[in-house]
């Protein structure tokens, strides 16, 4: 019980260290990694409005599957988005290294499941190879924005436009307008 506490306690100290980074940067091509199942994404830096521990979302019936349910997050509710279940990847146990990562697309605030966060990493033009169209249609990745490279690790870059596809924006609009969240505004209770 002691070690998980102590586990437990190193992971919420690397979530506020993460969150205190998100609120110092302000350059281009610094991006928030993480993790699904094998393999490191990144999304912008400046896009991630907090990372925060995964909790148990409410479900909304008739939603997608990638959909996973909403949660109040400051007070407005937000979608929240299994990136698994987005990328067809096996659907796993969520576990005490899973995180919501908080960010805004569209100018929609939702939160993308992932199994862990590394760190914040930053990137030069040299390093980052921009998906063109090819690249695209080849490996059917239309959400992806190009591949960083930093010695031998290979990240997938995310465009958070592209994450969801227009009929998944459409439901996360829905939900904004059922839940009372309109726009941007926050719930009232």
């Amino acid at each position: 019980m002691a070690e998980n506490n102590q586990v437990l306690g190193r992971e919420d100290n690397t979530m506020n260290i993460l969150n205190q980074q998100l609120t110092s940067f302000t350059t281009d091509n610094q991006y928030v990694s993480f993790n699904l199942d094998e393999e490191e994404y990144g999304i912008e830096v400046l896009l991630v409005q907090e990372i925060i521990r995964y909790q148990k979302p409410t479900k909304v019936p008739n939603s997608n599957r990638v959909i996973q349910g909403v949660i109040n997050f400051r007070g407005k509710v937000i979608p929240l988005i299994d990136m698994r279940a987005k990328f067809g990847l096996p659907i796993r146990e969520y576990d005490s290294f899973t995180v919501i990562i908080v960010l805004e697309t569209k100018n929609k605030t939702i939160g993308l499941i992932v199994d862990r966060v590394y760190d914040i990493v930053s990137l030069s033009e040299t390093n980052i190879q921009v998906a063109d169209e090819d690249f695209v249609h080849d490996l059917k990745a239309e959400y992806l924005k190009g591949m960083g490279k930093i010695g031998n690790r290979l990240i997938l870059l995310l465009e958070p436009d592209k994450v969801l596809s227009f009929e998944e924006f459409k439901q996360v609009q829905q939900i904004g307008k059922t839940t009372g969240q309109l726009e941007g505004s926050p719930v009232t209770a």
